[in-house]
């Protein structure tokens, strides 16, 4: 129990299935809701089934024939649970954009959202997300996810050599 609590506690989001009213499922999500995680509910059953307290939450009903239209439907729900911490992290990144574009005399453009947060999310897994208040290492990690032209072989040199810059370290 103690490594599902740990794995719960460090999470950034729950997917909770409560088909069948498992007790230990609604024991798992107790726990999630009292870590402020947020939480995906899924159920086959209709959800006037669910327990009471669980009825005011949003659930996605799914049908395991149907997983096309389960997965889409994950995706857009994971997408709003976090896309607020996104949100927050792409107007510190435009931010740095803007600092970039004007110690460099460039004209880059931010990415759309939607971009910059699967990029973002990519980098997260890959290299985990750095505190707010490391300056520089959030500079790393946020400015190539918001400019557009990231890939682009010059943006990349003209990226490095602002980033370990000490303007751009600092």
């Amino acid at each position: 129990m103690e490594k599902i609590e740990a794995e719960i506690q460090s999470a950034n989001l729950i997917i909770g299935d409560v088909t069948h009213s498992n007790p230990n499922v609604f024991y798992e999500l107790g726990i999630a809701r009292a870590n402020r995680k947020p939480i995906i509910f899924l159920t086959q059953d209709d959800p006037e089934k669910a327990p009471v307290d669980l009825r005011q939450f949003e659930f996605i009903r799914y049908d395991l024939g149907k997983d096309q239209d389960l997965l889409a439907k994950l995706d857009s729900a994971i997408r709003n649970a976090l896309g607020a911490g996104y949100r927050e992290l792409y107007g510190k990144a435009v931010a740095i954009l803007q600092e970039f574009n004007a110690a460099t005399t460039s004209a880059y453009v931010a990415a759309e959202f939607e971009e910059f947060q699967s990029r973002a999310m990519k980098g997260e897994r890959l290299e985990g997300l750095p505190s707010h208040t490391e300056t520089s290492a959030l500079r790393d990690f946020l400015l190539p996810k918001i400019i557009s032209e990231a890939t682009d072989a010059a943006v990349i040199r003209k990226m490095e050599k602002w980033l370990s810059s000490s303007l751009g370290s600092t």
